[in-house]
């Protein structure tokens, strides 16, 4: 649905206007009237003839022309009858700020707000809301706030796409004074039009350097991706608050906007896939999106950093925080010490990070140079300045540090410098006008300003060509209930796609499987082969180690009788045959098909340490070669699979093969695909391959047996 209308209308009508302070008829009035359209915006009331010293209409049908947006600042009970009149008019867009819909669970509410819905859809009639706080387009000066502010249209620079699910984070954002923002949407429910399409909207926008989303969960999981993968592409950074990560958080997030929030750890896997940024607090979201807007798009190239300090203790918290959150700090190249030999004192170590020790005051000059000193070294991305920015700024150590770095950018130093201090303070607001203009963020300090600076790192490393940056979310909900099938027919289903398995048979007796051990290698592995005993090992269904015709016999005896008193009613399609694989490396992959994002590709120590340890990478489904191998490192196991202590790198290559093998079949079944387990897969020495031992593919739909 075009949404243009409705992000920068050029006439706007406010129904329900009030000069009743504090309400939103008198609010959105104003925050109208201060747009860059005022001589097109109307206020509409059928009891007063003005308002605001502006000429007040008694209905829509009244206007001199058909506004593109219509802003509805009355009781919830009134808007649908505005909203079908507006509609019909053809009006362009609305905003509906009232809350008692879908987010308060009651009937009542859940079929006015499908009623909204509905009009949306009939007439292509894009709805922000409701519950919201509304929209606020910095670029194009157009406010249809309804929330009081004191923001700036006219001074205030711009670069944060703000998209919110929650209009108080929002109003907060847009309070915040030194946060540059270009639009601000508090998108409300978001059932007629959804944080999505805003989301690809600010996306799409080359005036926006970063976008921020506050999420609480999702409507349209592809829709999400395809905004995501759209920003990757365009290297725009995309920065991610989600909330609802704990149980109870989950629970608050659902009842605050209707939302079905997903499984926190699918919902990281996604934004690390597309190259969004997660963080973790408001503190980290304003200190991140800020320093990305302050930046625009002069980034780390490589992703590294140097370090200049002016003080031991300074220079020992940035080698610590900088260790701690992944930033990158290489050591100097023999000529950029010696460059920078000159310029500090002799008892000082010209090493990354560098300890200048407060005698690298008495020149400003001399910081110049060794700023210029660490920015020509190839190594190299950008520099870390050690600055602790108080409130008021008049002079000593702080005024001179600033001074410096401006004259080492007036010099010509190109690449990105950061002022981050090992103390949180308030900050002062002119050095930081001064500075950020100058493209010097002015982080948070200590483990924030660090943590942002690790997310700039990621950021720079995200390679957008490795992902195959798309979802296979499902075309509709999965049904209900759950088909598991046995092990020979996980196996069999899967078999197009290549899972390398050793030799195996299903027998159906003690005949059969005499003729097919005759045929097999010894030793052998007996199993039951039934869909309703999954966990065969519990049942007694496992024989390991069967190293001729008599031992099979005795074994198929012994499992056919344990499982039988272990689950009476279970159907067996027979005992399973299978040659022994040789032990080698175990792991686990397999797969779950998440509500929200589809199948999710699952790596892992196997066998029973994936219980145990929980040491396991995720990633949406399909996924590329490259994203299988970087699952991979990112385990604390990779260590046993590259080789450890005189131990031979594992055939990652192999595994990484069958883990796109699996994610192509979970993308292609992902309308029916519920879970898939493949416990153990053994990755044997580098050019050995690997093989499948055992296989469980569950489907959705009834007439399983749990």
């Amino acid at each position: 649905m075009e949404i243009t209308k409705l992000i920068r209308p050029a006439s706007i009508a406010v129904v329900g206007a009030t000069e009743r302070p504090k309400t939103f008829g008198c609010t959105a009035s104003l925050q109208a009237l201060k747009s860059s359209v005022k001589d097109r915006v109307y206020l509409v009331n059928p009891t007063r003839d003005e308002l605001h010293g502006q000429k007040v209409y008694k209905d829509l049908a009244d206007l001199p022309e058909i506004p593109d947006c219509v802003v509805v600042a009355t009781p919830r009970d009134t808007i649908l009858p505005i909203l079908e009149q507006a509609a019909r008019l053809g009006a362009g867009s609305a905003v509906v700020y009232a809350s008692g819909f879908s987010e308060e669970h009651s009937e009542e509410g859940d079929a006015l707000e499908a009623r909204m819905v509905e009009v949306s859809k009939e007439y292509s009639f894009p709805i922000l809301g409701p519950n919201c706080a509304g929209l606020l387009n910095n670029e194009d000066n157009i406010s249809l706030w309804g929330l009081g502010t004191d923001f700036d249209m006219n001074t205030r620079v711009g670069g944060v796409a703000v998209v919110a699910q929650s209009g108080y984070i929002a109003q907060n954002l847009i309070n915040t004074d030194y946060f540059n923002i270009s639009y601000a949407v508090s998108t409300g429910n978001g059932n007629a039009t959804m944080l999505e399409d805003f989301l690809k909207y600010v996306v799409d926008d080359d005036r926006v350097s970063v976008v921020a989303v506050y999420l609480e969960g999702l409507k349209d999981a592809s829709k999400f991706a395809d905004a995501l993968g759209a920003a990757a592409r365009k290297k725009k950074p995309v920065v991610i608050l989600k909330s609802g990560k704990s149980s109870k958080g989950a629970k608050a997030a659902a009842s605050h906007t209707g939302n079905l929030a997903g499984s926190s750890a699918a919902y990281e896997a996604a934004f690390k896939k597309f190259g969004a940024i997660s963080v973790d607090s408001i503190e980290e979201f304003i200190s991140t999106s800020q320093m990305f807007s302050v930046l625009k798009g002069n980034f780390l190239k490589p992703a590294t950093f140097a370090g200049l300090n002016l003080s031991g203790g300074e220079n020992t918290l940035c080698a610590d925080l900088s260790e701690k959150h992944g930033v990158s700090l290489p050591d100097f190249a023999p000529e950029t010490i010696t460059e920078i030999e000159k310029y500090i004192p002799a008892f000082a170590t010209a090493s990354n990070p560098l300890d200048g020790t407060t005698a690298l005051f008495s020149k400003l000059e001399n910081i110049v140079s060794v700023i210029r000193a660490a920015e020509s070294d190839p190594a190299i991305g950008g520099i870390i300045f050690g600055a602790n920015i108080g409130e008021k700024v008049t002079g000593g150590p702080p005024k001179t540090i600033v001074d410096a770095v401006l004259a080492a950018i007036e010099s010509g130093c190109s690449k990105p410098v950061f002022l981050v201090g090992s103390q949180e303070s308030s900050k002062d607001q002119e050095i930081r006008r001064v500075v950020e203009a100058a493209g010097v963020p002015l982080t948070s300090c200590g483990e924030t300003g660090y943590t942002s600076l690790g997310k700039l790192t990621e950021f720079m490393n995200f390679d957008p060509d490795s992902s195959s940056l798309r979802l296979a979310a499902p075309d509709a909900p999965l049904p209900e209930g759950s088909v598991a099938l046995s092990e020979s027919e996980s196996k069999r289903e899967m078999a197009v796609y290549g899972l390398p398995v050793p030799t195996q048979v299903v027998v159906k007796d003690t005949d059969e499987l005499a003729e097919v051990a005759a045929k097999m290698n010894f030793p052998l592995v007996l199993k039951i082969d039934s869909p309703d005993i999954l966990h065969k090992t519990d049942a007694g269904g496992v024989k390991l180690g069967i190293n001729s015709a008599e031992e099979a016999g005795v074994a198929y005896g012994e499992i056919l009788a344990s499982c039988k008193a272990y689950a009476p009613d279970a159907r067996v399609n027979g005992i399973l045959v299978q040659e022994m694989a040789p032990k080698a490396t175990e792991i686990i992959i397999g797969v779950s098909n998440d509500a929200q994002f589809g199948p999710m590709l699952l790596a892992g120590l196997g066998g029973v340490f994936v219980e145990v340890f929980k040491d396991v990478s995720l990633c949406p489904c399909p996924v590329t070669k490259a994203e299988a191998i970087g699952m991979l490192k990112n385990l604390k196991a990779y260590k046993l699979l590259a080789g450890y202590r005189g131990s031979a790198p594992a055939d990652i290559d192999a595994l990484a093969d069958l883990m796109v093998a699996v994610s192509d079949y979970a993308a292609e079944h992902r309308n029916e695909l519920k879970e898939l387990d493949l416990n153990p897969v053994f990755v044997y020495d580098e050019g050995k391959g690997v093989k499948v031992v055992d296989a469980l593919v569950v489907k959705a739909g009834i007439g399983g047996k749990e």
